[in-house]
């Protein structure tokens, strides 16, 4: 039998700032968030985006870092859009944060925003297995209600719904959205 890693990450955002992300993070204590995602819209250029992990400390704190890539982008010139997210189906550990990084970065690079787009260098060691990765968007506000409308090259527009990775033939397929199909009633 084949093995497997199947994830289901849910995102919740958008944060237009690392500080407003630290407080709603630092009120979600029984929720570890692994992986973020940032957008930086500057008038006139291309969207730049960044993918990255999370693993001994929170997201907040990451950003924090002195050499991390947001501080390229904070000024008054660029509008931020900051995603983070949680690997909801199971107790990740570094391992699973890797593989969800990597798949999410290969499908940016190759065929989501392109490389030239990304600000991370691209993983190319592929998984040890196949991978699953089904995404969910969530609204940061108090009710945190379902994204249903995405705005067009948004984060959630741009990382597909679900990817799939084949370690065998290191193909990488991805859904941008599911279809309705309608509701199941007894």
């Amino acid at each position: 039998m084949e093995i497997t890693d199947t994830y289901l990450i849910k995102w919740y955002g958008p944060f237009p700032s690392k500080e407003k992300l630290k407080e709603w993070e630092d009120n979600k204590h029984d929720i570890v968030f692994n992986l973020y995602i940032f957008q930086a819209k500057r008038k006139g250029l291309k969207d730049k985006y960044y993918c990255g992990k999370a693993f001994d400390q929170t997201v907040g704190e990451r950003m924090k870092n002195g050499n991390h890539h947001i501080h390229e982008f904070e000024d008054n010139k660029t509008k931020l859009q900051i995603w983070i997210g949680s690997i909801a189906n199971l107790k990740a550990n570094d391992y699973d944060v890797r593989v969800c990084e990597n798949i999410i970065t290969s499908e940016l690079a190759y065929l989501g925003v392109g490389e030239k787009n990304l600000k991370n260098r691209t993983n190319k060691e592929p998984p040890l297995n196949n991978v699953y990765i089904i995404n969910e968007w969530w609204k940061n506000n108090k009710k945190e209600d379902e994204i249903k409308r995405r705005t067009k090259g948004s984060v959630p527009d741009v990382v597909p719904e679900v990817m799939e990775y084949y370690k065998e033939t290191k193909a990488l397929y991805g859904t941008r959205r599911l279809k309705h199909l309608g509701y199941l009633s007894k």
